[in-house]
């Protein structure tokens, strides 16, 4: 029996498109590296923040550059990361229906972990038991300790738990943990992408999240 859902958090509950897309532009201008259109950060999402850095300056450069750049988008954006962003339309009314059914609720998500609680006690007050981003050691999605981590937590276990995500690190992620993924396409990720990875459900809307789990 299914008690608890974990959720992915940039695509999946909340748009921080804009925001992300703002905080890596700024940085990009800034250093003199060519801009991008929302568009193109969204297919860049899903991986955590260094990775989205390092994608969007497309070109090799120095540790020492790399983190100064690094450095400078992660400081803007932690300054900056609410300025655009909400959640999707229904997510809090569906969040509400889970926790009225008994579900518990947690976060599990590849921006950085004190971004991930800010955003959750100022978006979501009091819906989450648990939520964790990317700490000191460095694990993430698809990483299957990152899950590990939030079931120790909660004292779960993986039949117990869906995942529900919009992108490839998420479902890899639920199967290298065992759990139920649920795939979502209104984030950053389209059904080309996510089908072929074979999740054990798709949805198109936040509501649909009702009907399957």
């Amino acid at each position: 029996m299914k008690k608890a859902i974990l959720f992915d958090l940039d695509g999946t509950l909340l748009n921080t498109l804009t925001d992300l897309t703002n905080a890596i532009n700024y940085m990009l201008s800034h250093f003199n590296f060519g801009t991008m259109t929302e568009e193109g950060v969204r297919r860049l999402l899903g991986n955590g923040a260094r990775q989205l850095v390092e994608l969007a300056i497309g070109e090799e450069v120095s540790k020492a550059d790399f983190e100064t750049y690094y450095n400078f988008y992660d400081a803007y954006y932690q300054a900056h990361s609410e300025e655009a962003t909400a959640p999707y339309e229904g997510i809090p009314e569906v969040l509400e229906a889970f926790k009225k059914r008994g579900y518990r609720l947690a976060v599990i998500s590849n921006k950085q972990d004190a971004a991930v609680k800010q955003l959750i006690k100022r978006q979501f007050p009091g819906l989450f038991e648990f939520a964790l981003g990317v700490t000191e050691d460095g694990i993430k999605k698809p990483d299957p300790r990152m899950v590990e981590k939030v079931l120790k937590a909660m004292d779960l276990k993986p039949n117990e738990v869906y995942l529900v995500g919009d992108s490839e690190a998420d479902i890899e992620t639920g199967k290298s943990a065992k759990l139920e993924v649920v795939a979502c396409l209104w984030g950053f990720r389209d059904m080309k992408d996510l089908a072929p990875l074979k999740p054990e459900f798709i949805v198109g809307k936040p509501y649909d999240l009702l009907k399957v789990i």
